[in-house]
C-alpha cells in the first residue's frame, strides 16, 4: 500500500481531511514527490505543505495542490469533472464534463490553521482556485470562460481520556464553472460536494488499539445550459457511506494495522428526456481488507510491507430506450495486490516510498536496466519545538 493509505494510523496526511492535526505538526514541512512511469520532472500527484508554530498553542500552515492530487478533499480540484479534460466516465458523469472553452483547474491553495490547548486541537482550513477565458474578435462581442472551486473543512481532535481519542472533520466543496457567448444566454454548471470523516481510537492495551472508521460523502449539482434559450436539468448525485475497523498491534519496533471495511455507493443520473430514463446505479463493498506491516529496522531505515483486496456487487441500470432502462448485476474485484515500501530517517527528515514490486522480482536483471525502482515518494521535515503532543500510534504504513 502507499504509505499512507491505512486508515487505521496516524500520519500528516490526514491534515488534508481534518486540520485540527495541524496541533500536532507544528514546524512541519511535507509533500509527495510523486509517482511516474519513466523519468524526468513533473511526477503524478505531486504536492507541498508546510505548517509553522505561532506560539500559544496555534500552528499556521498551508499547502499547494495540483489538479493530480491523490484523495479527497478540499484539496482536490474538481472531483465531480465539471471542466472536460478528456479523461473520465462519461457514463458516470453525465452532462457535467460538457462546459465548452473553460480552462481546467490547477494550482489550488490552501491555507489551515489549528489551536491546541491540553488534550484537545481544533483546526480550521480554506482553499481556492480558479481560471478565467476571454476572447473579443476584431468584428466585436467577447464570449467568457470561469471555472471555480472554494472549499472549507474544519476538524477536531481530541483525548477524551487517558486511552480513547477522537478524529472527527467535516468538509464542503463547491466546484463551478460558466460560458458566456457574445449572443444568447449564459451556461453555468455548479456542484456541492460533503464529506464527514470520524475515527476512534481506543487503546486497549499497551500493544494493542482499536480503531473504528466512518467516512461519509454526498454531492449534487445543477445545469442551466444556454443559448437560444435556457435549459435547467440536475447533474449526477453521489452518496458513499463507509464503515470500518482495524487494530494497531505494537510490540518494539514492529507494528501490524489493519483491517476490513464496508463501503456502499450509489449514483443517480437524471433523465434526459428523450434520450435516456432516470438512471440508478450502485456498488456494495464487503469485505474490503487493508492490511500493513512497518519494521523499523535500525535508526535510519523502515520496511513496510501492505496487502489490500476488496470484493463488489455493482448493480446498474441500463439503458434501452429513452423511456425504459433494464438492471445489470455483476461482482467485481480490485483493487488488490501485495505491496512494498521503505523508509529513510536521517535526523528530522523523512524520506518514504513504495517500491515498485517489479524491481524486486527481476533481481539480478536490474543491473544496467532503467526502469523506476520506487513508484511513489513521500518526504517531510519536522523541526524541533517545544509542544506536547498525544500518545498514539504514529508509525505510518
Amino acid at each position: 500500500m502507499c504509505i499512507r493509505d491505512s486508515p487505521y494510523v496516524v500520519d500528516p496526511y490526514v491534515m488534508t481531511v481534518n486540520p485540527g492535526w495541524g496541533g500536532y505538526y507544528p514546524n512541519f514541512l511535507w509533500g509527495d514527490l510523486g509517482g511516474g512511469t519513466g523519468f524526468g520532472p513533473g511526477g503524478t500527484g505531486q504536492f507541498a505543505g508546510v505548517n509553522f508554530h505561532l506560539g500559544r498553542g496555534f500552528t499556521l500552515g498551508g499547502m499547494l495542490t495540483r489538479n493530480d492530487f491523490n484523495g479527497l478533499s478540499i484539496a482536490k480540484l474538481d472531483p465531480g469533472v465539471l471542466v472536460y479534460t478528456g479523461g473520465g466516465d462519461l457514463t458516470l458523469v453525465s452532462l457535467t464534463s460538457l462546459v465548452p472553452n473553460v480552462v481546467p483547474l490547477n494550482n489550488n491553495l490552501e491555507l489551515m490553521g489549528a489551536y491546541k490547548t491540553g488534550n484537545t486541537s481544533i483546526g480550521l482550513g480554506v482553499a481556492y482556485a480558479s481560471t478565467t477565458a476571454e476572447a473579443t474578435p476584431s468584428a466585436g462581442g467577447t464570449s467568457s470562460a470561469s471555472a471555480s472551486q472554494i472549499g472549507v473543512n474544519a476538524g477536531i481532535v481530541t483525548k477524551l481520556s487517558g486511552n480513547f481519542m477522537l478524529d472527527l472533520g467535516a468538509s464542503l466543496l463547491l466546484p463551478s464553472a460558466t460560458f458566456e457567448p457574445a449572443t444568447g444566454s449564459a451556461t453555468e454548471f455548479s456542484q456541492t460536494y460533503i464529506l464527514a470523516n470520524a475515527r476512534f481510537f481506543y487503546n486497549y492495551s499497551a500493544k494493542l488499539a482499536f480503531v473504528p472508521t466512518i467516512i461519509f460523502v454526498t454531492s449534487s449539482g445543477t445545469a442551466d445550459i444556454g443559448g437560444a434559450t435556457t435549459t435547467s436539468t440536475d447533474l449526477t448525485s453521489m452518496t458513499l457511506i463507509a464503515f470500518g475497523v482495524g487494530i494497531n498491534y505494537e510490540v518494539g519496533d514492529f507494528l501490524l494495522a489493519g483491517g476490513p471495511s464496508f463501503a456502499t455507493t450509489s449514483l443517480t443520473i437524471p433523465e434526459n428526456t428523450g434520450q435516456w430514463p432516470e438512471l440508478s446505479q450502485s456498488v456494495l463493498s464487503f469485505p474490503m481488507w487493508n492490511l500493513g506491516a512497518e519494521w523499523n529496522m535500525n535508526e535510519w531505515f523502515v520496511a513496510r510491507l501492505g496487502y489490500v483486496a476488496s470484493t463488489h456487487k455493482a448493480t446498474a441500470d441500463i439503458e434501452e430506450s429513452g423511456t425504459e432502462a433494464g438492471e445489470f448485476i455483476t461482482t467485481l474485484f480490485g483493487p488488490s495486490g501485495a505491496t512494498v515500501g521503505v523508509g529513510f530517517r536521517l535526523g528530522n527528515f523523512s524520506l518514504d516510498a513504495t517500491v515498485n514490486e517489479g524491481v524486486l522480482r527481476q533481481g539480478l536483471n536490474n543491473i544496467g536496466g532503467g526502469g523506476p525502482t520506487f513508484a511513489y515518494l513521500s518526504a517531510s521535515l519536522s523541526m524541533p519545538v517545544s509542544y506536547t503532543h498525544l500518545t498514539l500510534p504514529t508509525k505510518r504504513i
